[in-house]
């Protein structure tokens, strides 16, 4: 079996490392105590947030699994109901932590488009007694870019609607932004429309812009006083925290338009994959970076075919058994997505000749 010189990571656009401009802005931070008000680096992030978003507040936090359980935290109460979807981030990987830390109920909504809507709420909403005692829905969350469903974009004129309908439910809308950034690109929707028509946002710094740390929650000033002093309970309080924000308003600043060039590399890769025997493309085709196929017709696990495919020099990251997934991002070219689709060929191949 051959052994690839050089590893092409299709794993996530977490993998992504700062480049030196990132690494110049930093040097050249003005920091000081951010619990005092006192970080000029961190308070012209959140300007720049606020103005590009168009909200009353911000908080700058470690990841984005932590800007959506405050978000969840400020704005119910535990024993409270959130409705989602079942694929969607806040479930998928984090209803241990939501059970844990904030002490509320998912209610997941599963269907095939990854979309809720306000049937889907409704309905969700009417599956079980609302009696005064029993769990009261308080919130519900969305996803844009949908993560595990190839990177598609959330219809904004569905997230209108159905925020809309919800503030005459008295339920909060949190949008799960991690790659709000894919979404606003793709679409040219501005940022600030997104952040109308919603009460709470969160963004990512180290996915697709390829940051080196931190997520941003945005909304109002009373949810974001709220989740102040959540972050704080849960120990993640900063001091000289500029470095890190200079480098999160560098790569909004610079690295935001590029991330069409992910796009179209998406799309070339899915074409690619398409024309190779036993593996099948994950509809629905890539509105963004991300792209799922199954090996399911293949016969091999998912640990042997990624395995054998980093023997190769190429990782992808195992989403469901049979279901892979790969993410375009920083770093990668044309020449690397070529190159992914030939070794898939040719681990494809070695596994139909190994069989015979």
């Amino acid at each position: 079996m051959a052994i690839q010189a050089k590893t092409i990571d299709l794993r996530s656009d977490t993998v992504t490392l700062p480049t030196t401009a990132v690494v110049d802005a930093m040097g050249q931070a003005t920091v000081g105590d951010f619990a005092y008000g006192e970080d000029q680096s961190y308070n012209a992030l959140l300007a720049y947030c606020k103005k590009l978003f168009n909200v009353e507040d911000g908080l700058f936090v470690t990841s984005g699994t932590l800007a959506n359980r405050l978000a969840i935290a400020s704005q119910t109460m535990p024993g409270d109901e959130v409705i989602t979807h079942y694929n969607y981030h806040i479930h998928f990987f984090d209803s241990a932590g939501n059970a844990k830390i904030n002490g509320v109920v998912l209610n997941c909504i599963q269907n095939a488009s990854g979309v809720i809507d306000i049937a889907a709420v409704e309905a969700a909403i009417h599956s079980k007694p609302r009696y005064k005692h029993f769990a009261q829905v308080k919130l519900v969350t969305i996803e844009n870019s949908i993560n595990g469903f190839n990177g598609k974009v959330y219809p904004f004129d569905l997230q209108v609607q159905l925020y809309q309908w919800l503030q005459a439910q008295g339920i909060a809308l949190h949008i799960d932004g991690a790659r709000i950034w894919n979404a606003h690109v793709a679409t040219g929707i501005p940022l600030s429309d997104y952040a109308k028509h919603t009460d709470t946002i969160s963004c990512s710094f180290t996915k697709g812009l390829g940051g080196p740390f931190g997520a941003m929650l945005l909304g109002s000033k009373q949810v974001i006083e709220r989740a102040k002093k959540l972050q704080l309970w849960l120990g993640s309080g900063y001091h000289q925290i500029g470095y890190y924000a200079q480098a999160a308003k560098q790569v909004m600043q610079h690295q935001l338009t590029r991330l069409a060039q992910d796009h179209q590399l998406a799309k070339l890769f899915a074409d690619g994959i398409q024309s190779i025997p036993y593996i099948q493309l994950i509809p629905p085709y890539p509105d963004t970076n991300i792209v799922g196929f199954s090996i399911k017709a293949l016969g091999v696990s998912n640990a042997v075919f990624l395995e054998t495919c980093q023997a190769y020099g190429l990782l992808l990251f195992p989403w469901l058994e049979a279901h892979i997934r790969a993410v375009i991002h920083l770093g990668i070219d044309r020449a690397a997505i070529l190159s992914a689709v030939a070794t898939i060929k040719q681990v494809v191949n070695y596994f139909i000749h190994a069989c015979k």
